[in-house]
Parts: structure tokens; sequence; C-alpha cells
């Protein structure tokens, strides 16, 4: 895993009308996949030769939240989490990749996460007992695996 910059993003008007940022990533100034929601890409990483890892927040005082999305080559956003919210005062900090599949971070109450990406789809432990942390999507087979340490 190593840090990139190959995508920037440009702001747009949700299309459910919520109050959820939604932004459009750009690559190579071209539109790259379907509008994915937050504000802002906080940092990007090259996983490995098809994947990509990417940290977006929706640029919100006191009401953060952070979305972590795995997207493929082909645009196809492959596995994604979600935490903070509504009077959540949180700041992305810390970012440090501990592996060539795993990274740690602090967000909210300055907790220390550890995100690792796995090569192959699999069933995860349920984010039901994590506060705070959710899964769009459903009960399905997962890449991303959080935990706080």
């Amino acid at each position: 895993m190593e840090t990139t910059d190959q995508f920037s993003s440009k702001l747009i008007k949700s299309s459910d009308n919520s109050q959820i940022p939604c932004l459009q990533l750009m690559k190579d100034d071209q539109p790259f996949g379907a509008p994915l929601k937050g504000a802002l890409i906080e940092a990007q990483y090259q996983v490995d030769d098809g994947r990509h890892l990417l940290f977006i927040t929706d640029d919100v005082p006191y009401e953060e939240t952070l979305r972590i999305y795995l997207i493929a080559s082909n645009a196809e956003v492959l596995d994604s989490l979600e935490f903070g919210g509504y009077l959540a005062n949180g700041t992305l900090e810390g970012l440090n990749i501990v592996g060539d599949q795993t990274i740690e971070f602090r967000f909210i109450h300055k907790k220390r996460c550890r995100l690792t990406i796995e090569r192959d789809r699999g069933w995860k432990k349920p984010l039901a007992f994590k506060p705070g942390v959710n899964r769009p999507g459903g009960l399905k087979k997962r890449y991303l695996a959080l935990d706080f340490v």
C-alpha cells in the first residue's frame, strides 16, 4: 500500500435531495465511477494493482462522518464503511501504513483504529458491536476489517 494522488473530486448535488454531501471522483480530469457520499478526500492510497482506498469526510464540524471506500480500477465500489455522524466531533489524524494491507488512524475521541484490506472477500465480524460504525448494503462478504486498538 502506498500514498497516491490519482484522484481529485468535484462536489455535486445529492441525487436524492438529502443533506448528505456527494462528490464525483475525477481521474485525469474525467469523471470516475458513480458519485460517492462525502465532500472532501482526506487521504488516498493504492492498495495493489487494481484497488484504491479512499478516506472521505463530510467536512461538517461537530457532525463529522468518515467514509472509507475500497474502489477497483474499473470504478466499482468493492466495499465501504462509515462512522461518525450527529454531534460527532472527529478529525482524521495519524494515518500510518503498518503493513502492505493495513493502515492505522485516529478519528473520533482520538481512538486508534486499524483497517485491514483483505485480498479476497470474506465474512467479517459484525460491526454492530462497534459503536457509530455502519456498513451500507446489508449482510454480505467484505474486504474491509476495522478494529479499535
